[in-house]
């Protein structure tokens, strides 16, 4: 059944009120994006070293397809992902952006800055740490889309040999000040990405961050703090192994010391999170993710039972 286009925004609006959207963005603002009266500002999105999880994530958003969503409150100058442009045409656009679009983009970063081998990561026969510098400098605000652009992630694990550095490192080495929005998550919530997005575009400000840079909607509380486990930890339940009943802690959980906000909004579509599907935290949205060592036994020797609680 075909449906025009005020119901299709209708569609896109409820999608918007599930991310939070709506206590800054009326349906009618979201009508003014799309006749023109609202300006919508221009990404440009680049992946460093990673997976394209994110990207994935992104793309496979229940419902609505999160491009639908993001190309009624903004213009995707590029992504390597979704956009048409491929060779000679990518160079220009890029080039175009860095000399004649300053201070009218917002820059995404996906993944990590390989800065110790930067022909590990090329992107148009250059170094992708060449095309990011410049376009950081330029950008009005930057973002970083999940953990290993946020912290570093998986790309600076034990051993490895690019030294990556995460965008608040790459702009601290390379003397860059501009506003800066980690959104980690392994892989990114669609949801924190298009909220952020959704804020700069009609407020042109960052959403309130901690000393993060976290969104506070998403990442004020610890996973720990809104456990549906809590009650167990206060009774100093605790399971022995993965798929007891119980509090997760002694298994190895990282929701102590990981803020997120999977409890309330979980992947998928709140389909899932690993502590509701019997799962210790894994922490992908910490700081230190991923772990060394992974616990998964009630006595095993290297517990986390360093962190103390009381009560």
């Amino acid at each position: 059944m075909s449906i025009n286009r005020r119901e299709f925004l209708k569609k896109i609006y409820n999608a918007m009120v599930v991310a939070g959207i709506s206590s800054f963005i009326s349906f009618d603002d979201l009508l003014a994006f799309d006749s023109g009266k609202y300006k919508k500002p221009n990404i440009v999105w680049l992946l460093g070293s990673s997976c394209s999880g994110c990207s994935t994530s992104l793309l496979t958003i229940d419902d609505i397809p999160f491009h639908e969503l993001l190309l009624n409150i903004a213009n995707v100058v590029l992504h390597p992902t979704i956009s048409a442009a491929t060779g000679d045409d990518v160079v220009h656009i890029m080039n175009t952006v860095i000399n004649d679009m300053k201070e009218d983009y917002i820059f995404v970063l996906e993944g990590s800055v390989p800065t110790a081998m930067p022909h590990s990561c090329l992107f148009a026969g250059k170094p992708i740490m060449q095309w990011i510098e410049p376009l950081m400098a330029n950008a009005s605000a930057v973002v970083a889309a999940g953990t290993c652009a946020a912290f570093g992630g998986v790309t600076t694990m034990e051993a490895m040999v690019t030294g990556c550095k995460s965008a608040s490192g790459f702009l601290e080495e390379n003397n860059i000040n501009k506003p800066l929005i980690n959104l980690p998550n392994c892989p990114l919530k669609p949801e924190h990405m298009l909220y952020t997005l959704a804020h700069l575009a009609r407020l042109n400000k960052a959403p309130e961050c901690d000393s993060e840079y976290r969104p506070l909607r998403f990442y004020a509380n610890t996973v720990h703090e809104r456990c549906i486990y809590y009650s167990s930890f206060q009774e100093k339940t605790f399971a022995k192994q993965i798929g007891d009943n119980g509090c997760l802690f002694k298994l190895g959980c990282q929701g102590p010391i990981t803020k997120n906000d999977c409890l309330i909004n979980g992947s998928n579509g709140n389909t899932n999170t690993c502590i509701r599907a019997g799962h210790p935290c894994i922490g992908c949205a910490g700081e230190q993710f991923p772990r060394q060592i992974m616990m998964h036994s009630y006595d095993d020797t290297r517990s986390i039972r360093k962190f103390k609680f009381k009560g």
